[in-house]
């Protein structure tokens, strides 16, 4: 059986791709929340550090395809929203450096025998998943129907 060809187009859009990869971020947000609820003593080692290396990629994969296919078609059909798209782009990069630092933190937490630093990496962690939490919000309740609009002209 042959899948019809716009479902095989819209399994493959640049906006699907984008929601999906959205909700990774979304995901990995009440992940970081969950696991900084558990500090420090009812960590799920495994768990902690599989997010530990989700993290920055989960981020990069979303913000790669914004920046290489989303943003530029925005900008194309209103140059406008430039300063809007510059400081979103500066979020990424502010995003992607905090993931670091937290997956770092994380690791070395879930090495620590003793635990030490609980109330530092909560904090840490929430200083990055509440922001993304934003983030992310924005572009699904903006960017994304807005990149959807233009996909269709």
């Amino acid at each position: 059986m042959q899948t019809p060809t716009g479902v095989v187009e819209e399994r493959n859009s640049p906006a699907l791709r984008f929601e999906v990869l959205i909700s990774g971020q979304e995901q990995v947000c009440h992940e970081l929340e969950a696991l900084a609820d558990t500090l420090p003593d009812r960590i799920d080692t495994l768990a902690a550090t599989v997010l530990a290396e989700e993290l920055y990629p989960t981020l990069r994969a979303c913000q790669d395809l914004e920046e290489a296919r989303i943003f530029p078609v925005i900008l194309a059909s209103d140059a406008g929203l430039e300063v809007t798209i510059a400081r979103l782009r500066a979020e990424h990069i502010e995003d992607e450096d905090h993931a670091v630092m937290v997956a770092e933190a994380v690791m070395r937490f879930v090495r620590d025998p003793r635990r030490a630093d609980a109330d530092r990496l909560g904090f840490l962690m929430r200083g990055l998943f509440q922001p993304l939490r934003r983030h992310s919000a924005f572009d699904r309740d903006v960017v994304l129907p807005l990149y959807r609009r233009l996909e269709l002209i």
